[in-house]
C-alpha cells in the first residue's frame, strides 16, 4: 500500500477520476521542497491551541474543518463537502508515535497518509478549500490532531 500512496496522492492532486476527466486539472502550486506531482509532509510550525481552538473530543466540532481533536482510537471525521469537496476523512490507526489517516475520493480510489508528531499534510480538490491535517502531539496512545482550512491555491 505504501508504494501506491505517491501514485494515489498524485492522482488526487491531478483530479483523477473526476466527472471532468476530459478537462485538464489545475496543477497544484509546488513549494520549493516539494515536486508538483508528489504528496509529502510539510514543515511548518506546530499550531498552538488558542481560545477559539480549545482541544475537544467531539468529532462533530471538526465539520467546519477547524478543530483540535483529542483522539485515542480510529474515528471518521465528517467535513462540509460544499466547502472542502470531500465529505469525510478517517483516522484509521493510532500507535505510539504516529497516526494514519485515509481520504476516500468521491469518484473512487483514495489516499492514505501517516504522520509523526509535528508532521502535517493536506488534501484538496481543484478550487475547493484544502484541509490541513497536523499531528500536534502524541503521548501514550493519545493524539492531538489539528484540522484547519488551508489557503486556496
Amino acid at each position: 500500500m505504501r508504494k501506491l500512496l505517491p501514485v494515489l496522492a498524485a492522482c488526487a492532486l491531478a483530479g483523477c477520476a473526476s466527472p471532468n476527466a476530459g478537462r485538464p486539472a489545475a496543477a497544484p502550486t509546488p513549494t520549493p521542497s516539494t515536486p508538483p506531482t508528489s504528496a509529502s509532509a510539510t514543515e511548518t510550525p506546530t499550531p498552538s491551541p488558542s481560545p477559539s481552538r480549545e482541544p475537544t473530543t467531539k468529532v462533530k466540532d471538526c465539520f467546519d474543518g477547524d478543530c483540535l481533536l483529542k483522539l485515542s482510537k480510529p474515528v471518521t471525521i465528517r467535513l462540509n463537502a460544499k466547502k472542502f469537496y470531500y465529505p469525510k476523512f478517517e483516522v484509521v490507526a493510532i500507535d505510539k508515535d504516529t497516526i494514519t489517516y485515509r481520504v476516500e475520493y468521491p469518484h473512487g480510489g483514495g489516499a492514505e497518509q501517516r504522520l509523526g508528531e509535528g508532521g502535517g499534510s493536506s488534501f484538496a480538490f481543484r478550487e475547493n478549500t484544502p484541509v490541513e491535517v497536523r499531528l500536534v502531539s502524541i503521548k501514550k496512545g493519545q493524539a492531538l490532531l489539528s484540522v484547519s482550512p488551508g489557503e486556496r491555491g
